[in-house]
């Protein structure tokens, strides 16, 4: 009986023991939890307090190929609580002058500033020199906050997009008025010449019927 008692007692010990450091790893993580929300809306209060820029790229053809023109479109958003200034766009990592010929505007832009709430927009086209898939890595816009602070962020990107050649481009989307003047001049004269023999022959009937009335 001793010893069940001595037993029971070290176990009640050892439990009280366990309970102890279960509650303090509760706290050790209860902390923990709240220094993440604390740092997360210390996060969120700062973010309010300056521009957060959003681009996107993208382009308005349908169809990329060599040597047609290519027009890239950028929209740059300020989702922040202050304007954003000195702000710079680059795309020229993008568009290498080997693989891409600037035909009107450029790879580069400028914004004095765009206030919060506001977007800007700026278009480029470009003739591509080659065909095959292209990655169109993603944009560099570089801004300052109220206190000249440098940031910078990325547009949205467009992987393997694929530019045809010229030829492939002609064969699917190309107009073929060579095609089909070459189908129209060999279908003339198989229309044109039992035309004519029907005319001639119908001229023929209606002279002898013209006499035969006459006689």
């Amino acid at each position: 009986y001793q010893r069940r008692v001595r037993v029971s007692s070290g176990i009640n010990a050892e439990y009280g023991e366990f309970q102890t450091f279960q509650h303090y790893f509760k706290r050790i993580n209860l902390s923990r939890k709240m220094i993440v929300i604390a740092l997360l809306m210390v996060a969120a209060v700062s973010a309010q307090d300056s521009p957060i820029l959003l681009a996107s790229k993208d382009f308005l053809n349908d169809v990329i190929a060599q040597d047609k023109h290519l027009t890239m479109h950028y929209v740059i958003h300020n989702i922040g609580s202050e304007a954003a200034t000195d702000v710079k766009l680059d795309d020229s990592y993008g568009f290498p002058t080997a693989e891409f010929e600037v035909v009107t505007g450029s790879l580069q832009a400028s914004f004095d500033q765009i206030p919060a709430g506001t977007n800007v927009s700026h278009a480029v086209v470009l003739k591509p020199k080659i065909a095959g898939a292209h990655n169109f890595i993603p944009a560099m816009v570089n801004y300052k906050n109220s206190n000249g602070d440098d940031l910078v962020t990325f547009s949205s990107f467009l992987d393997n997009n694929p530019i045809l050649t010229v030829a492939e481009y002609n064969r699917k989307y190309s107009p073929h008025l060579v095609d089909w003047l070459s189908f129209v001049g060999l279908c003339t004269p198989v229309l044109l010449i039992p035309f004519l023999t029907w005319h001639s022959s119908h001229s023929k009937y209606e002279a002898l019927a013209a006499k035969a009335k006459k006689s």
